[in-house]
């Protein structure tokens, strides 16, 4: 943890806690951080902490929380991405902590469930041309029994219908509006997942506000591509742009009651989680189809 909390800086924090007059246990209520992980921060303990980052980000809101500026004290890192490409091997360490877990092996499941949308396309196309043949064998039939006239009228009265829904879709498409229907959640795995139909060709903008303190703010693609990762302060606001046509949206925050999360300016439900002790990381999966 050297690299991340020097001694001096160890030591700045619990002087600064002590003129506070806040116990370990008053400071973990007021920052949902478990006593334990304040108690390694002020000692300098490496190995008592979950990790790195979240070693650094633990640290900068025991800062806040008795009156120190996380800027003054630390240097911006970059922080090596830790993508959940599969959160169904999320797993609990031996020190407490809940990881997500990777696994970059693509199964005949996964494989499957890529085709999933090609056979639904594929299906609709082959009920469309089976109406279209029906409604032609129809009008082709009934033709022989009506006068010229009667196809004109037919035909001319077809036309303002396609033409109105093709002006509907257009506007709702032009609104840039979004559904986001009902959450799955998993407390397991902690996970809160959304999936929204006709958005995969559309582009999308998430924004996270802090509120009642800070939080770590991570936003990745399906591929595992970073868009985003920063640490968001309980006034800051972010913006992330999704690009068109991004399948899997992952959203990861490490104190859910402290972010506003929104899509489009919808808002994205969060549960309502213990706060003490608070989960470590949770993460809001956004599936986007055709």
């Amino acid at each position: 943890m050297t690299e991340y909390l020097a001694s001096e800086i160890s030591q700045q924090l619990r002087e600064a806690r002590l003129e506070k007059g806040y116990t370990i246990d008053q400071l973990a209520e007021m920052t949902k951080i478990q006593p334990r992980f304040l108690q390694a921060i002020e000692d300098g303990d490496q190995d008592a902490l979950p990790g790195q980052f979240y070693a650094r980000a633990f640290a900068k809101q025991f800062a806040e929380a008795v009156g120190l500026n996380p800027d003054d004290l630390f240097d911006e890192v970059e922080f090596d991405p830790q993508v959940i490409s599969d959160l169904s091997h999320a797993h609990r360490d031996d020190d407490g902590v809940v990881r997500a877990g990777v696994n970059n092996t693509e199964t005949f499941k996964s494989r499957f469930r890529g085709f999933i949308p090609k056979i639904w396309l594929a299906i609709i196309v082959v009920a469309v041309l089976l109406v279209a043949w029906f409604v032609v064998t129809r009008m082709s039939s009934g033709s022989n029994s009506s006068n010229s006239g009667n196809q004109v009228e037919v035909t001319s009265s077809s036309v303002p219908q396609s033409s109105s829904s093709s002006s509907a879709a257009s506007s709702s498409s032009a609104n840039g509006g979004i559904n986001l229907g009902t959450a799955t959640t998993n407390t397991a795995q902690l996970t809160t997942t959304y999936t929204v139909a006709g958005q995969l060709a559309n582009t999308h903008t998430i924004v996270a506000k802090g509120q009642n303190g800070g939080s770590m703010f991570k936003v990745t693609d399906g591929t595992g591509k970073v868009l985003y990762n920063a640490w968001l302060n309980q006034t800051d606001e972010k913006s992330v742009e999704i690009p068109a046509n991004t399948a899997i949206v992952n959203i990861q925050v490490s104190q859910v009651s402290h972010v506003n999360l929104t899509i489009n300016n919808q808002h994205i439900d969060l549960p309502n989680l213990p706060t003490n002790p608070a989960p470590t990381t949770w993460n809001v999966v956004l599936n986007l189809n055709k």
